[in-house]
């Protein structure tokens, strides 16, 4: 009898044994599929929010190629028959001048972003290496800056440009966004990453300030390239001063161009609105294209810093 009870209590220990891991293995598989449900319905959702970001390009892109009827109505998307009229009508200057502006608007970007990131890490590297009289202040009043309304300071940097003789000129647009309250805030903390030995090592061999701030170049590059296609896209769609500062149509930006036609008593063909922005944003995406992988890493490194 003792056998009996002793041969029944290893077989229930046994089966007790054995059944854990079979409990175990449904639990592992119900999490998995789980995770597998979660991963699903997340990719659902950023895929939906994907198509509708993407949706107003889309539709845009699809209007260069219609004629006015087909633009007002919603559906189908594709135009009846794709044909370029639009985009060659544009080019050759039949509306407005718009290779012109086109070169404008590339030309005042440029050279704005150029100068805003020269001037805005040199004064972030002079804030944040050099002790002298007056930096707080100074600093303070770039914060203002940043804070102060575009709207507000319209007029003053109007009637500058008009003292300078630089209205209806690049220049005019250019030098405005030349200097940046962000700018300088977003160096002066970069640059106070910088260790102090290594500018003090440039020193000590006889560099110069200048060649100092040129030889800590490469060590922010990720955040010159960060700020630089920030500000180019900016700078790019910047309408408020090209629209003050400038009044004859060959020397508009391509955005305050476009703009100018919609509600003209000219029958304009929508299709060449939606083209004229079709190109304009092109800029933009492009040189995100073709630097996102150095901005993705700016970003990172920024990060990590």
């Amino acid at each position: 009898m003792a056998e009996i009870y002793s041969h029944r209590g290893q077989g229930s220990l046994h089966g007790s044994v054995g059944a854990t891991p079979g409990r175990g293995g449904l639990r592992a598989r119900g999490s998995l599929g789980k995770g597998r449900w979660i991963a699903f319905l997340a990719s659902g959702f950023l895929l939906l929010l994907c198509a509708l970001f993407a949706f107003p390009f889309l539709w845009m892109l699809m209007a260069t190629f219609k004629a006015n009827p087909e633009i007002f109505s919603p559906f189908p998307l594709l135009p009846e028959e794709f044909h370029l009229r639009h985009y060659r009508s544009l080019l050759s200057g039949e509306w407005i001048p718009y290779p012109r502006q086109f070169l404008n608007s590339l030309y005042i970007a440029c050279a704005q972003t150029a100068l805003a990131v020269g001037m805005s890490a040199a004064a972030g590297f002079v804030f944040a290496k050099h002790s002298f009289r007056g930096r707080r202040a100074l600093f303070a009043l770039a914060v203002l800056v940043v804070l102060i309304p575009r709207q507000v300071m319209v007029l003053p940097l109007f009637a500058w440009m008009n003292d300078l003789n630089l209205l209806d000129g690049p220049w005019s647009v250019i030098w405005p966004g030349a200097v940046s309250g962000i700018g300088v805030i977003y160096f002066t903390q970069v640059c106070k990453r910088l260790p102090d030995e290594l500018l003090d090592m440039a020193r000590s061999e006889g560099a110069s300030e200048y060649r100092v701030f040129l030889a800590i170049l490469p060590l922010i590059k990720p955040a010159l390239i960060a700020y630089g296609l920030i500000h180019f896209i900016m700078a790019w769609h910047e309408h408020l001063i090209p629209l003050v500062m400038l009044s004859s149509p060959e020397h508009m930006t391509a955005g305050v161009a476009l703009s100018s036609l919609y509600g003209s008593s000219l029958h304009i063909p929508y299709g060449l609105l939606m083209a004229g922005s079709a190109m304009t944003v092109a800029p933009t995406a492009l040189l995100y294209l073709l630097v996102q992988r150095h901005f993705k890493s700016s970003l990172a490194e920024l990060t990590l810093q």
